[in-house]
């Protein structure tokens, strides 16, 4: 591959004594694209990236192009980059003018990158960041999985990998590993350490050695550029120089501008006229291009590190543009790894981001110990319908770590937090501290006694009311059913604290929270959801909420039969 060298003059400014430097300086659009990587948080076939910038709208990118086709036009605000690749750039001070200097950026070009290239570059970016990725061995039911994608994609695949070079693989791994206990233990230390952190970037990096593994198998000349949803072109946002931590918009609607230019009758005589000339007609395209390509600002932060990356994107969209609460829940907390995520966790606190909610909401979307894995929106594009909203789940963990909001509709009595102030100093949980302050500090810590609590409840409630099939009145993962709505997972969570209330029942255990259910739920016929109640799909009103409340309520303390139908419809 060659490289690519690109140099601007730039202006320093230094913001306060210990901030890093930021460096302003102007650039083609077209140049800009050639050297800056714009990680997006977007679905790769089944999978996840763990970018941090939304996916592009088309229809904005059309409306910024029609904007910058009009040389009258200007767009003020910078564009925002940072450090990704710190060797390839290179920024030298003018020693006679201190606010001034030199950048060199050093681009590779993508002719020639294989995909396989562009898997083991990632890898090994990602492994920079986080080493203890090394230790970790394939996930082989998901490597199966990616190669029959694969296979299906690609019907030619049928005669490159036989089934018993499959099965030889499969039998050869778990002796590999069995092998070395100490490799074993690593790897189960890093998975705990990384679900435990909600980080997405384990994930990530098992579909990219997994497809890295599949394409080494095959002879060279047979590999494709596309392998089950991954392409070079998705992977060269992480392997560019610069990462953009804001403003891909406008810097690809300049490009569009730019692109659409050479379609013009203007643009075409142009590159006719290079051409008649002897030029390489790719060249003479190039300098067309180039011909019309804005300028734009830029802000450059001398910062390699993904934490600052995600905290400049974080606070820019937050404060400035907010985006969708499950987006950005999405991306504060699985963007990054534990050791990453540890040094701006309070930045972003101090900021006003909900790190700590974001926190535990994808703690409850993303582990296999939790009952709404899956079945939570996350802001990426492809969520299915029939989702909780991730701001519903918010709530719902927020009566369970915070103690509070845990209020029956048309009611005024906060059970979680009555709970709060009379039992949780009598919990084994939180012995360990000293005062009721102190004892509430351990219980909603991150992965605090209240996450064990709320897992096991809702685990209860899905077992005994809930189906997995989405069509039943009583579906789990589906908001249109009884059960699985904002309504009705608040009412129950509000009465369970309403009830060990009443009865002066503290939790010391995650069996507590089984026996107390066990009592709680006495008598209660566990088909309750599962019944046509023909209320139709606008459930979230003043008067349903509060009719629901009472109904059950009333029904869980004398469970002699079950309510008739008309009385769910206000």
């Amino acid at each position: 591959m060659t490289e690519e060298i690109f140099e601007y003059p730039v202006y320093v400014s230094r913001e306060s004594g210990t901030s890093k430097p930021l460096l302003l300086f102007s650039a083609k659009a077209t140049d800009i694209d050639r050297w800056v990587g714009v990680p997006q948080r977007r679905r790769l076939s089944d999978s996840e990236t763990v970018g941090w910038q939304r996916e592009e709208s088309r229809a904005r990118l059309r409306e910024l192009a029609h904007f910058f086709s009009d040389e009258r036009n200007v767009v003020q605000n910078p564009l925002l980059g940072a450090l990704q690749d710190p060797l390839a750039v290179t920024f030298v001070e003018d020693p006679q003018h201190p606010n001034f200097g030199h950048l060199t950026i050093r681009s590779r070009s993508v002719d020639g990158l294989t995909l396989l290239d562009a898997l083991e570059r990632v890898c090994h970016r990602l492994e920079e960041r986080v080493p203890a990725l090394r230790e970790h061995p394939l996930d082989l039911d998901r490597r199966r999985a990616i190669l029959d994608q694969a296979r299906d994609q690609n019907e030619g695949w049928h005669t490159q990998f036989s089934d018993e070079e499959d099965t030889d693989q499969e039998e050869l791994a778990p002796e590999d590993l069995s092998s070395d206990s100490e490799t074993v233990e690593q790897s189960v230390d890093l998975t705990s350490v990384l679900l435990v952190e909600e980080t997405q970037i384990l994930d990530f990096y098992q579909e990219l050695k997994i497809r890295a593994s599949i394409l080494r198998e095959m002879v060279p000349e047979q590999r494709p550029d596309t392998l089950a949803g991954f392409s070079i072109d998705a992977m060269l946002s992480y392997l560019r120089p610069i990462v953009l931590v804001d403003g891909q918009h406008r810097l690809h609607g300049a490009v569009y501008a730019a692109q659409n230019f050479t379609r013009t009758q203007e643009g075409m005589e142009l590159a006719a006229e290079g051409i008649n000339r002897g030029e390489d007609p790719d060249l003479t395209n190039r300098k067309v291009l180039e011909l019309k390509a804005r300028s734009l600002p830029i802000s450059l932060l001398l910062d390699p590190s993904p934490s600052e990356h995600v905290f400049q994107f974080v606070v820019v969209n937050q404060k400035a543009t907010p985006m969708q609460p499950a987006l950005l829940g999405t991306i504060v907390s699985t963007s990054l790894s534990k050791e990453e995520t540890e040094p701006v966790a309070d930045r972003l606190r101090r900021a006003g981001i909900p790190f700590d909610d974001s926190q535990a909401v994808a703690y409850m979307t993303r582990s296999s110990d939790s009952p709404f894995k899956g079945l939570v929106q996350t802001g990426i594009g492809g969520d299915a319908s029939g989702l909780l909203k991730w701001t519903v789940l918010k709530s719902l963990t927020a009566i369970f770590r915070e103690l509070k909001g845990g209020k029956l509709f048309g009611q005024s009595v906060d059970f979680a937090d009555l709970w709060r102030r009379k039992l949780l100093e009598d919990s084994e949980f939180v012995s360990a501290g000293q005062t009721l302050e102190s004892k509430q500090i351990i219980w909603q810590a991150a992965d605090g006694p209240w996450r064990d609590v709320a897992i096991k409840f809702f685990w209860e409630i899905r077992t005994r009311f809930g189906d997995d099939d989405q069509n039943s009145h009583n579906a789990w993962g589906n908001t249109n059913s009884n059960l699985y709505n904002k309504i009705h997972l608040t009412i129950l969570s509000a009465d369970y604290f309403q009830f060990l209330t009443d009865r002066d029942l503290t939790l010391s255990s995650v069996a507590d929270v089984t026996e107390t259910m066990d009592s709680w739920l006495q008598g209660v016929n566990l088909q309750y959801f599962n019944r046509d109640w023909r209320v139709g799909l606008k459930k979230d009103q003043k008067a349903v909420r509060e009719r629901w409340a009472k109904v059950w309520v009333e029904y869980r303390k004398d469970p002699e039969r079950l309510p008739r139908v008309e009385n769910y419809k206000p």
